[in-house]
């Protein structure tokens, strides 16, 4: 993990997400969710200019995956999350002592609402075509894969990768959009 001293940690987002779903009756599996997690990153990165969280993503067979966001999940398999994600938070100084805790709810108004549009832009997805569109040519997980040629070791995809991409998306909607 990168330490960054990003704003938010991945339960976090992960939570936020999640009580979006379950207020707006759409439930959320986990890929679903994982990809959710992606593409606030993915933005937050290109706009911001810094992680939106610490946690790194691998490539994974299915798209960019946070391996503690699998693992706090993978037991509801195909099925709705319907719990909350922790993390592991170390307890003082001691190196050896350390908790799951599920983490506060995002205070920033501002982070609030970027998570509230990216939900927006991507609830009526599945995790299936979330995963899909992460697979296309030139995006961040395909460059890792066809880098490496297998997924075996689920490398990282590095922030600074991520970064390059959605800022090309960015100024490709800006030409867009100032072309019309």
């Amino acid at each position: 993990m990168n330490k960054t001293s990003a704003p938010t940690s991945a339960a976090a987002v992960a939570n936020k997400f999640l009580a979006l779903g379950e207020r707006d009756a759409s439930p959320i599996d986990q890929m679903k969710l994982q990809k959710l997690l992606f593409y606030a990153h993915a933005w937050y990165l290109a706009i911001k200019g810094v992680p939106l969280f610490d946690e790194d993503f691998q490539a994974w067979a299915w798209g960019p995956v946070i391996p503690d966001i699998y693992n706090e999940t993978r037991r509801y398999g195909r099925n709705p999350v319907t719990g909350r994600v922790s993390h592991l938070e170390r307890i003082g100084h001691d190196p050896l002592k350390w908790r799951f805790l599920i983490p506060a709810e995002i205070q920033d108004d501002e982070i609030n609402s970027f998570l509230d549009e990216v939900w927006k832009t991507h609830k009526a997805f599945t995790g299936i075509q979330l995963s899909n569109s992460t697979h296309g040519d030139g995006e961040p997980w395909t460059i890792v894969r066809e880098q490496y040629g297998t997924l075996e070791h689920k490398p990282n995809i590095p922030n600074e990768l991520i970064k390059s991409v959605f800022l090309s998306k960015l100024a490709n909607n800006a030409s867009k959009n100032s072309s019309t």
